[in-house]
């Protein structure tokens, strides 16, 4: 297994892990300057903007703004030579919202490099369904755009314990779909907390790495602190 860590702009974090994981992982947030990433020799995944930066390709009246999103994220993986963008299927928010829109948008205007990410099944501020919270509809989805598939495990174990679901065997229904890349942190099952360091998680790391592959690059999606991040692979075995 190879693990990356993530960063939205953090040059310095970055430096500090360069000989501590496999991978880097960016998030391409339009306002930022990438050029330090030049630098890296490790591969980078690009991840494309998405809900929280209002993004939503879901919605047939943002697409103007959708695609100023994807462009930047391919203009970025294309100076960086990444071979995966991760992109976030949308919400259903508005009346201006489908699941028509989103895979036609994804089958238009994203190449063969993006992953689309499953994900919870509501949005918390205002309880809007997410695309691709389920297995069944992932699989539509990749069927129908002929894109790969970033595997998020709090994803998919938020989406079980919403809708009161095993989230085992909701867990091996994903692992079925063949996974390009893979998203994993902390969770504290009880308080439903997600995305956090392992130490402050209650998840059974032994569960994942059942279902994980031998070959899988997993994203760790943690709390973004060197100190605890650095911890975190260590709980992994990275180092």
């Amino acid at each position: 297994m190879k693990f990356g860590v993530k960063t939205y702009n953090e040059e310095k974090l970055l430096d500090f892990f360069i000989d501590k994981c496999d991978f880097f992982e960016v998030q391409a947030i339009q306002v930022n300057d990438y050029s330090f990433l030049k630098k890296y020799s490790l591969p980078i995944v690009i991840h494309c903007e998405h809900e929280n930066f209002g993004i939503n390709i879901a919605d047939i009246s943002k697409k103007d703004l959708n695609l100023q999103a994807i462009h930047f994220a391919k203009v970025l993986a294309d100076s960086v030579n990444a071979k995966k963008i991760i992109i976030h299927p949308g919400t259903l928010e508005n009346e201006n919202c489908s699941k028509e829109n989103s895979i036609n948008f994804l089958k238009e205007f994203c190449d063969s490099r993006f992953c689309i990410e499953n994900m919870p099944y509501t949005y918390a501020e205002n309880k809007s369904i997410k695309l691709c919270s389920e297995p069944k509809e992932m699989i539509e989805f990749l069927e129908k755009t002929g894109l790969g598939f970033c595997f998020d495990f709090n994803h998919a174990i938020e989406y079980a314990l919403e809708l009161g679901l095993d989230y085992v065997g909701v867990l091996k229904e994903f692992s079925k779909i063949k996974a390009n890349h893979y998203h994993l942190g902390g969770e504290n099952m009880e308080k439903r907390e997600s995305h956090l360091s392992f130490a402050d998680s209650t998840l059974d790391l032994n569960v994942i790495f059942k279902i994980l592959p031998k070959k899988a690059e997993i994203t760790l999606e943690v709390a973004n602190d060197k100190t605890s991040l650095l911890e975190d692979l260590k709980v992994v075995g990275r180092v």
